[in-house]
């Protein structure tokens, strides 16, 4: 399996044209098209190793002044390995968005690689479709052989070897009880009541096991004699929890900022990706356009307030 995005590089390049018991095969899988705001995520997890430093704890944006850093040499790599990749994906790729590549692709058998939540993990085994249940394996996110330092200006190379950086992309899906119900009592408690029932140890296995959109988020998820006796093989859910544990626990994990407007961020960047992906635009062209929207955007939403919200997201 390769460890770091230039061997993914290497590997998706070196399948191009080959095939396999009369199959073409292919490596990695991007998702150009727009999806929502949520496809941003897919980039984000092609440079979070590139952009996420581990002595600095921002990667999307300075912490202290939120200029993005969309446009920095990092993203721009990143931007830059999809343009590199695609000619080598299959035929079409440009118009696959995640939901294409994750259950429509992949688990049909089209692909070798590709980033996603854990819900695809569990739908290999359970999803009617897949073909690929018994020879999957699972790992966090590519590192890579250097790391660019936003306060230096310059790429680092880690002395630990490459640096990882898992993307914990989204908020999640939550069961959540909203303050309106604090008013009144009888709901107040028919609502914590149904929130623990819902979010408790059996059901919530039962929901992160069987795909419902969640995926392993308590510590009693991780007892894999539980997942064995539901059916899944023992190596194969081994590797599949260690995947997410590792990159929830991930010193170096690349957090999501919790800031107003985050999809907006996201969606306006899609856009300007999706031109920039078709050829439109140049990687660095592209990522100062995003730049440019994502200031616009800050400055409407109000930069000082966002300041103080991206910190506290961070733990600054």
């Amino acid at each position: 399996m390769p460890k770091t995005w230039q061997e993914v590089q290497a590997v998706t390049k070196f399948l191009k044209g080959k095939q396999f018991k009369g199959q073409d095969v292919y490596g990695y899988l991007d998702a150009p098209k727009p999806w929502g705001g949520f496809g941003f995520y897919f980039l984000g997890s092609r440079a979070s190793a590139y952009a996420k430093h581990p002595d600095d704890k921002a990667w999307l944006f300075d912490a202290d002044t939120m200029k993005p850093r969309i446009n920095n040499p990092a993203w721009v790599r990143a931007i830059q390995d999809v343009i590199d990749a695609l000619p080598s994906e299959p035929p079409d790729q440009i118009n696959a968005d995640p939901n294409t590549t994750g259950f429509q692709q992949f688990l049909a058998g089209t692909g070798s690689m590709i980033p996603w939540w854990g819900d695809i993990g569990s739908n290999v085994k359970t999803n009617d479709s897949s073909v690929i249940g018994d020879v999957t394996g699972f790992s966090i996110l590519p590192g890579s052989d250097d790391v660019y330092n936003s306060k230096t200006g310059k790429w680092d190379k880690l002395a630990s070897g490459p640096n990882y950086a898992p993307n914990c992309a989204y908020l999640g899906w939550g069961v959540y009880v909203m303050a309106r119900v604090d008013s009144d009592e009888k709901k107040k408690k028919a609502a914590w009541s149904a929130a623990a029932h819902l979010g408790g140890k059996d059901l919530s296995l039962w929901t992160a096991a069987y795909p419902s959109g969640f995926q392993p988020y308590r510590n009693s998820h991780f007892n894999i004699p539980e997942w064995v006796a539901a059916g899944y093989d023992e190596a194969f859910i081994t590797s599949y929890l260690k995947s997410e544990g590792d990159s929830y626990n991930h010193p170096n994990a690349a957090i999501e900022p919790r800031i107003p407007g985050i999809f907006q961020y996201y969606s306006a960047a899609e856009d300007i990706l999706a031109n920039t992906f078709a050829g439109k635009m140049k990687a660095q062209e592209g990522a100062d356009a995003i730049a440019a929207a994502w200031e616009k955007l800050t400055d409407q939403i109000g930069r000082e307030n966002q300041i103080k919200l991206y910190k506290a997201s961070l733990g600054m």
